[in-house]
């Protein structure tokens, strides 16, 4: 895609947000997306929103341009009202739900998020659901509710847990492998569902059970057949990472022994070879 038409989409995409704010909030174009900030303070109302996702779109299916455009500018201004919601949880037990987030997000604001270690690359926070767009969970609004950590996060699965869990399969070769996208903003939360992955991998017939949570909107889970089928995966985890909305972790993992452990493909000499990662978590 040419820079022109780059810029061309930038320009519409801060023009259309724009529009739809309120006085006190404005938006503003960065070298590689866009931020919503509030006049009062210049602070972010939500995090970075990379534009990558779109183009890869307009790219891919120049057809769908304006229809594309509009789903992101739609899916921008939801983010925007939950954040920007009542942030109450008082009497709101059974809205809050686990959000995956890269793990990035708590350097750019360590104090700011109630979360949960997940592994190297991921990190769990914490979501109000408004209907139409979620407020992630601030230290601050727990503290008014004088709530815990540990009953926050117990609440959050509790809920997580009363969702169902839509898969549908596509075997590739001999690998298997299981698309769970509900349209409800935490499809990718479902990895954190510990007694599905164990039954998924009792029942796998390869050699491991892969997993990718590359944006929130998709959870992909695999019975995988030796490296080729690793590979596979880490294929689909880039991506549909390099797509999503909100993306989370284009790197996929294996589940070992209830751990997910991350792993690379890396090019050695002419082949190809998976390299698990180490996975330090905080």
């Amino acid at each position: 895609m040419s820079n022109t038409v780059r810029q061309s989409l930038k320009r519409r995409v801060v023009e259309l947000i724009g529009r739809e704010l309120p006085d006190e909030l404005f938006c503003e174009a960065e070298e590689d997306g866009l931020r919503v900030k509030r006049r009062a303070d210049g602070t972010p109302v939500v995090p970075d929103i990379p534009l990558e996702p779109l183009y890869r779109h307009v790219e891919e299916k120049p057809d769908e341009r304006r229809t594309a455009l509009y789903a992101f500018v739609s899916r921008v201004l939801a983010a925007v009202r939950g954040q920007t919601a009542d942030r109450s949880l008082a009497g709101r037990e059974s809205r809050i739900y686990p959000v995956l987030r890269h793990a990035s997000l708590l350097r750019e604001s360590p104090d700011r998020w109630v979360f949960r270690p997940h592994t190297e690359e991921t990190a769990i926070l914490y979501a109000l659901d408004h209907g139409e767009g979620y407020t992630l969970i601030e230290r601050e609004a727990l503290a008014e509710a004088g709530w815990s950590e540990e009953m926050l996060h117990r609440r959050a699965m509790a809920n997580l847990e009363g969702l169902p869990v839509p898969i549908k399969t596509e075997q590739v070769g001999p690998n298997r492998i299981h698309f769970i996208s509900p349209r409800d903003g935490y499809a990718a939360s479902r990895v954190l569902l510990t007694s599905m992955l164990e039954e998924m991998e009792r029942s796998r017939t390869g050699d491991a059970l892969g997993v990718a949570v590359p944006h929130q909107d998709v959870l992909i889970v695999a019975d995988l057949h030796g490296e080729t089928g690793a590979q596979l995966l880490a294929r689909l985890a880039h991506d549909f990472a390099s797509k999503g909305p909100v993306p989370i972790s284009p790197l996929p993992f294996f589940w070992e022994r209830g751990e997910l452990v991350p792993f690379l493909v890396v090019q050695h000499g002419t082949q190809p070879r998976v390299r698990r990662k180490k996975n330090r978590r905080d």
